[in-house]
């Protein structure tokens, strides 16, 4: 096993021998600034073939690469079948932007969404740590995928969500048994979850402090999986990856899943990592070569799923780290315009947050921070299905016509524009 079971924090350096830090490092934390840590591991260097590689982690599942998850213990793992999603080519979408453009596509996860692959680990290691049970603050997609998997494992799962946020997936989180309870604020959120975690032992999935320091970082090594499937998916790898980030977890996993791969031999360098907000606060933090996140001012973003006027220091981290890109979006016009493109012309279709991803990949090649020629893989986080109203706001309304078929060619050619002959 390479887990050492000490963990780092990623700002100032200092080692812990402990795995209960879910509140950043207390050495560097200030009034405005905290940093998450981050689990350590005894990597081996090997000769850098893929071959070597494939030896090593034979598999395409969560347990083909338990060495390179914070486990003490070898064993069998709660799994749904998380991992080993597909890697697709927009050649369409591609051609007109002149890119060698793919897609990673996290709906295909058991419950549609990326956060399987934090839950995943996260699950396993409240079992190992024997916890008595699962808390989470979330509005949805995080929540349910972690209730999926509780119950798998039989596990105790509250989940703290604002009420009224997303009717869908209010009743997505609940199906699964967990214990849904809506509060008015945020905050109120993170007190009932600090409470539970200090004084009842109960494990802790999401951010509960001010400032932000993301989610439980033993969890966040699940999203290392994405880099090693991409490295094993792809002969060359991409020069950019572009995430939708809320507090930054999938984005800072990717990057270090690749420094884990460099660090091993097996690659030479980190593909940069791009991220994209609908708010911003951490590009305006990385612009201005800041290590404290400010807040900053939302404009009622339709992407529900990683609106936040916060941002977290491991964000900058993985921008640092691999000297990538941060860009902000400005409407939701932005947004729907990418969902609907993104379902039109390649038959992805994708919640809002992910199609920022395509909208920020469009600002970035406008302002020439991106090329034309270059390989760029978006990352879908989760399906459109989970959040239909947003689209169904900006769609039209369906024509009604008599079944005569002169009224149904009619249709098709003013309101469609389809010509289907004389």
């Amino acid at each position: 096993m390479y887990y050492t079971g000490k963990v780092k924090c990623l700002h100032c350096g200092r080692e812990y021998d402990t795995e209960h830090l879910f509140e950043g490092c207390p050495h560097c934390r200030t009034k405005e600034f905290v940093s998450n840590v981050t689990p350590l591991y005894d990597l081996p260097k090997t000769d850098g073939k893929r071959e070597t590689f494939l030896q090593m982690f034979p598999g395409k599942g969560l347990s083909a690469y338990q060495a390179l998850l914070p486990f003490r213990k070898k064993r069998k793992l709660v799994d749904l079948g998380v991992g080993n999603t597909a890697l697709t080519a927009l050649e369409r979408l591609g051609k007109e932007l002149d890119l060698e453009l793919y897609i990673k596509d996290e709906t295909r996860n058991p419950t549609w969404g990326h956060k399987d692959r934090l839950n995943a680990v996260l699950i396993n290691k409240a079992l190992e740590q024997g916890a008595p049970g699962v808390i989470y603050a979330s509005t949805g997609n995080n929540g349910a995928s972690g209730a999926a998997f509780a119950a798998k494992a039989g596990l105790p799962c509250i989940i703290m969500t604002v009420t009224g946020v997303n009717r869908t997936l209010e009743t997505f989180m609940q199906i699964y048994g967990a214990a849904l309870i809506g509060v008015k604020t945020t905050t109120d959120r993170w007190n009932v979850l600090k409470h539970m975690v200090d004084e009842k032992g109960w494990y802790p999935a999401t951010n509960y402090v001010i400032p932000i320091v993301g989610s439980n970082p033993w969890a966040i090594e699940g999203y290392k999986i994405i880099a090693y499937e991409l490295y094993r998916q792809m002969k060359v790898l991409p020069d950019k990856i572009v995430v939708p980030i809320c507090y930054g977890d999938a984005l800072f996993g990717i990057m270090k899943g690749f420094s884990e791969l460099k660090e091993m031999g097996f690659i030479q360098k980190i593909p940069q990592m791009v991220s994209v907000e609908d708010y911003g606060p951490v590009a305006k933090a990385y612009h201005e070569q800041q290590n404290i996140i400010e807040p900053v001012k939302g404009w009622g973003s339709v992407a529900s799923s990683m609106s936040t006027v916060w941002g977290t220091y491991h964000s900058l981290y993985a921008l640092k780290k691999s000297h990538g890109l941060a860009v902000s979006l400005e409407n939701n016009r932005e947004i729907n315009a990418a969902q609907k493109e993104l379902a039109q012309k390649e038959g992805v279709y994708c919640e809002s947050a992910s199609a920022s991803t395509l909208a920020g990949l469009k600002k970035l090649l406008a302002q020439g921070a991106i090329k034309k020629g270059e390989k760029v893989v978006l990352l879908i986080t989760a399906s459109g299905v989970k959040d239909t109203a947003v689209t169904a706001s900006y769609l039209p309304p369906v024509p009604e016509s008599t079944a005569e078929m002169d009224d149904i060619v009619r249709i098709l050619k003013d309101v469609y524009h389809l010509p289907v002959g004389s």
